[in-house]
C-alpha cells in the first residue's frame, strides 16, 4: 500500500460526500491551502501538490497559472475571513458531511508535501479536526498512517499522487 492508496481514495470520498451534502468541492482547496499556508508561505513543493490535488479531484490536468490563480484566491480568502475561522468553517463543513477523517488524510499529505508536519501545520490540523469531531486520539492514528506512507520523502508523496492509481482503500488498517 502506498499514500496514493490512501490519499486518492479519500479525495474521492471526500467529493462524493459534498455532492450528497449539497456542497461544491471547494473546501477541498481551502483544506490543502489552509495547511500549506500556515507558516505564512505556500511554497513550491506545496503548491505542487495542491496541483496534484486539485487535478485528481477536477479529473485534469491544470496548468501552473490555474493552480497558483486558486491558491491564490484562497490565500485571500483565508486572509480576509482569517485562519481559524476557516479553519473551523472548512472542519465543519467535514463533520456536516460525515468527512472529517478523509479531509484529513488529504490535510496531512499536503503538510508531508514540502519539509513534513510542522507545528504551524499541526495547529491547523487540530482546528480543522476539532470542528470537524475527529478525535485527538483518531487524528494521532490519520497522523501516523500517513507519515508512514510518506516515508520522509516529499518528491515521492506528489509522484505517488500524480501517477494517477486510485486503488481503494479503507483508512483503519
Amino acid at each position: 500500500m502506498s499514500l496514493l492508496d490512501v490519499v486518492g481514495p479519500a479525495i474521492e470520498r471526500l467529493c462524493e460526500a459534498f455532492a450528497r451534502g449539497g456542497y461544491n468541492p471547494t473546501p477541498i482547496i481551502d483544506l490543502g491551502v489552509l495547511v500549506a499556508n500556515a507558516d505564512g508561505e505556500v511554497d513550491e513543493r506545496e503548491r505542487g501538490m495542491l496541483s496534484d490535488i486539485f487535478a485528481t479531484l477536477l479529473g485534469t490536468t491544470l496548468s501552473t497559472e490555474v493552480v497558483d490563480a486558486l491558491v491564490t484566491a484562497s490565500v485571500e480568502v483565508i486572509q480576509q475571513a482569517g485562519a481559524e475561522p476557516r479553519a473551523r468553517l472548512v472542519g465543519t463543513i467535514l463533520h456536516d458531511c460525515d468527512a472529517g477523517e478523509d479531509g484529513l488524510v488529504v490535510a496531512l499529505a499536503v503538510a508531508f508535501a514540502s519539509e513534513g508536519l510542522s507545528a504551524a501545520e499541526q495547529k491547523v490540523v487540530d482546528r480543522i479536526a476539532d470542528a470537524a469531531g475527529v478525535s485527538k486520539m483518531r487524528l494521532g492514528e490519520l497522523t501516523s498512517r500517513v507519515r508512514k506512507y510518506s516515508d520522509g520523502n516529499p518528491v515521492s508523496v506528489r509522484n505517488l499522487l500524480a501517477s494517477g492509481s486510485h486503488a481503494k482503500a479503507e483508512l483503519s488498517e
